[in-house]
């Protein structure tokens, strides 16, 4: 059996059949149900965060019949398939040239989601989870996270493990691996995943099939971490995992934001030392480093984190303490502690001491611990305290108090640039991550949609960073890299080049072998995204490859943080020696390719055909990739 000849007549009379023509707009960007080029509401249609893609039709899915019908109409018209979750996307694949976009923002009803308070063991030693949730897959990591706050007691501590960018899409998150700020307790996003529901394309027809441990298993294992293609998810099953018991002291348990905790290279001795404690408690002490998870920063002269700790003000001091990365300033020199909280009778943050009271006896270390009473409250206000970097990620008017529906003393005035005033919100009020947990948990608000802003775009065209003012036409990403135990001297090279670490994996991602689900790089507990321009990749790639045996052949990538197209070792990059295997179950679930794009895993030549030598896959129907890069 051959692919169809690609019939835009055919694409778009069986569409007009299946969704037909109607006034009801839909979303965010209140769009028609289907949108083609030539449409007024394209511009808004093909939006994405990153880059300038053209894709043939983007269909709203608001039902998995929805998708369904949709699958149908693009593969019996010969055209390939791009799902789109929120998109996310670093080099804007899911809205690939030519394709049928599906969007399943819509599919996100949190009013329809399915809660379970099963419990069982998870993955750390003496740890649980405590709940499911199945939830539609246009979700993001605000609605995720607003769900579980409203469905379990803040003293249950659960966890929904997800990213740090509100607006991103959690299907496309899980299916790269997904990585956050709890990721260190809870293991990847792909190894929270119980269960899937997808659209698949069987040859002749559009299929709805589930996917667990027991039921075409192939298909879940490959849905992991293997970056998706295989067919359009519509539902997911999650598990929620249970933060650690408070100690035996403490009457419950407690988040904790940790703000700038910065250890300062006092000397080269001070430097190796520091960046040592800092290597081995991320190698070497994961039964409580695995507490810990966010980001930070390497430079010349210090190291900073910034993260959420699951558990107390006395057990962090403790932890941190013990394992050599809280450093005794002395006073003269301008750095003094700050710990401030919030409980369950207050309206906002409290100071509790700065460098005095109860916490005189800890070391005089430069950073602040914010303590919280729920996850949700912890992640809300680092969310809210990090605005400035959400503000291009988010559909802010950048009057926040007037996006949350509050009353103005909620927020402050200042400028954003010389161009530009804006009111941020005042973040240790309860009043206002009261409603970002409501805006968080509506789909359809600011907070839930991506991409730069209108009047972000005014901006970047005065200051030259993108030409003309067209949503979509925004660089993509120079991608990022996984990096492994490597020893204190390539971390010496690493700080002197300067790189900001967006996401740690040490803990529980660490416990799996590689091929237990796609996500074959288990031995990375640092994540970096390359920022400042190809002269700083190049120089960390550089002192990266004399860490592997085979150089630059043992890089290790995030499919999430994509690089640009043009990487000949793409395959092992991304999916390491599962790769093959992926290859085999593209094939079962897709042998045409119909959901396939430039990077992601291609079919397997089938045996019968196969005269390459093992190990070399090409795509069975190569003629469909030709221009789409074009």
């Amino acid at each position: 059996m051959c692919s169809p000849p690609r019939s835009l007549y055919r694409l778009r009379t069986c569409l007009e059949q299946s969704f037909p023509p109607s006034d009801e707009r839909y979303g965010y960007f209140n769009l028609p149900q289907i949108v083609y080029p030539a449409d007024p509401d394209f511009s808004s249609a093909r939006r994405t965060d990153y880059g300038n893609a053209q894709p043939a039709v983007v269909v709203m899915a608001e039902t998995a019949d929805d998708v369904r019908n949709a699958v149908t109409c693009a593969a019996e018209a010969g055209y390939r398939i791009s799902p789109r979750g929120r998109g996310h996307s670093y080099q804007t694949l899911s809205n690939s040239n030519g394709y049928v976009v599906i969007d399943c923002s819509l599919l996100c009803k949190p009013e329809e989601f399915v809660f379970s308070h099963e419990e069982g063991d998870w993955i750390l030693e003496g740890q649980k989870y405590i709940g499911t949730v199945y939830s539609g897959s246009g979700c993001t990591n605000a609605v995720m996270l607003a769900a579980t706050a409203k469905e379990f007691a803040p003293e249950e501590g659960a966890l929904f493990a997800t990213g740090t960018c509100p607006s991103v899409g959690i299907t496309g998150y899980l299916l790269g691996g997904g990585s956050g700020d709890v990721t260190p307790s809870t293991g990847w996003g792909s190894d929270d995943v119980l269960e899937l529901r997808a659209v698949i394309w069987n040859g002749t027809n559009a299929e709805y099939i589930t996917a667990n441990k027991e039921e075409n298993a192939d298909f879940f294992w490959a849905s992991l971490g293997g970056g998706g293609g295989l067919g359009v998810i519509t539902d997911i099953k999650t598990a929620i995992v249970q933060s650690p018991e408070p100690l035996p002291h403490e009457d419950r348990r407690k988040f904790l934001y940790i703000q700038n905790l910065e250890f300062h290279y006092f000397g080269e001795e001070s430097k190796r030392e520091g960046l040592e404690s800092f290597r081995r408690f991320l190698y070497e002490k994961t039964e409580e480093s695995h507490k810990f998870g966010g980001g930070g920063f390497l430079h010349s002269e210090s190291f900073r984190l910034n993260g959420i700790y699951l558990g107390s003000a006395d057990e962090f001091i403790e932890s941190f303490g013990k394992n050599g990365l809280l450093q005794d300033i002395p006073p003269v020199l301008g750095y003094h502690t700050i710990y401030r909280k919030m409980t369950s009778e207050a309206d906002t943050l409290e100071d509790v001491c700065d460098g005095t009271g109860p916490c005189q006896d800890w070391p005089n270390f430069h950073g602040a611990i914010i303590e919280f009473e729920s996850y949700g409250e912890a992640m809300l206000y680092k969310l809210c305290d990090q605005v400035a970097v959400v503000m291009g990620r988010t559909q802010t008017s950048g009057d926040w108090c007037k996006d949350l529906k509050i009353s103005p003393d909620n927020c402050v005035s200042g400028k954003y640039d010389e161009h530009f005033s804006h009111k941020l919100p005042i973040c240790e009020k309860r009043g206002v991550l009261d409603a970002l947990l409501e805006a968080a948990y509506d789909p359809e608000s600011f907070f839930n949609h991506g991409g730069p802003p209108e009047w972000w775009l005014d901006l970047a065209i005065k200051d030259g960073r993108v030409p003309y003012k067209d949503t979509d036409d925004l660089p993509t990403s120079l991608g990022g890299l996984l990096i492994p135990d490597v020893d204190v001297d390539t971390l010496i090279k690493i700080s002197d080049v300067g790189t900001g670490i967006n996401h740690f994996q040490h803990g529980a991602p660490m416990q799996f072998s590689s091929d237990y689900n796609a996500v074959a790089h288990r031995d990375t507990a640092i994540l970096i995204e390359f920022l400042r321009g190809e002269e700083q990749r190049n120089k960390l790639l550089e002192i990266i490859s004399e860490h592997y045996d085979d150089g630059e052949l043992g890089f290790q990538g995030y499919y999430n943080y994509m690089n640009p197209v043009g990487n000949p070792n793409w395959r092992k990059y991304y999916f390491g020696d599962n790769y093959e295997r992926l290859s085999e179950t593209k094939l079962k679930y897709d042998q045409y390719n119909f959901f396939g794009n430039v990077q992601q895993v291609e079919p397997a030549i089938p045996k019968k055909k196969k005269t390459a030598e093992k190990g070399d896959f090409d795509r069975v129907d190569s003629v469909y990739m030709r221009g789409v890069q074009g």
